[in-house]
């Protein structure tokens, strides 16, 4: 079931994403120029670097970015990203308190977009291997979509029959213009059904679905009371994606 969904439930208000299927080395993929900070949000682990200020674990510089978010710590540890080292040193008792709650309650007190932090980023995992992600730009957020699409895509190819995985070891990105027409479906939460899809020589239809309830990860999928509303599909000759209402 991990392989073959994808779940976005959006909250505009909040720039917040109640997900599953998306992970944090996703987020390599949608950055365009690479991040050279995070902090990692409580507990905290002794045996890593604790920023002074905070009392947080932070990571800093473009290699050891990268190397946690391709890392199962980046799967299981809360984070956001900041511009500056010296950010840190800047906010208020307040400022980490909120932070610290973030941590905890995997929820916000108010949106997590902080000047000094200049952050664009939360990731907080959740018990049952979904994830809340704050994104400060849709544009950010439909990247990393993009990215997790592509990713479960190939993974379902690799089921596919040997004449439909001849032509798969490229999958162009969904560009942002095609998943900006999902936004207001992503409000009532959308499933990506990628183990319902359909591959042929010329096409990869993937089943985008309106649940009746709100998923969970660990449980079966009530898919008799599902809506399929719309179809995402590449033309495999061409690699381009478009979108199709039901």
């Amino acid at each position: 079931m991990r392989n073959s969904v994808i779940y976005v439930h959006y909250e505009p208000l909040a720039h917040m994403f109640l997900t599953a299927g998306i992970s944090a080395s996703d987020v390599l993929t949608a950055t365009p120029s690479p991040m050279r900070h995070l902090l990692l949000l409580p507990p905290i682990n002794e045996d890593e670097f604790i920023d002074p200020h905070t009392g947080f674990n932070e990571i800093s510089g473009v290699e050891a970015v990268s190397t946690f978010l391709r890392s199962k710590d980046a799967r299981d540890r809360s984070w956001l990203d900041y511009k500056h080292g010296t950010y840190l040193r800047e906010l208020m008792p307040t400022e980490i308190a909120e932070l610290l709650y973030l941590g905890h309650a995997k929820t916000h007190i108010q949106p997590p977009f902080y000047y000094k932090l200049q952050n664009n980023l939360v990731f907080l995992p959740l018990r049952n291997d979904m994830v809340t992600i704050y994104a400060r730009q849709t544009s950010f957020f439909s990247r990393m979509l993009a990215a997790s699409i592509v990713k479960h895509l190939r993974w379902a190819a690799n089921d596919q029959p040997f004449w439909l995985r001849l032509r798969q070891q490229h999958f162009a990105p969904v560009p942002e213009k095609v998943l900006d027409q999902l936004f207001a479906n992503l409000e009532d939460g959308v499933l990506f059904d990628f183990g319902g899809g359909l591959f042929s020589r010329d096409l990869v239809r993937v089943p985008l679905v309106n649940l009746a309830d709100r998923f969970v990860p660990d449980q079966p999928l009530e898919m008799d009371q599902a809506v399929l509303f719309g179809e995402l599909i590449l033309d495999r000759k061409a690699n381009v994606w478009r979108y199709e209402l039901k």
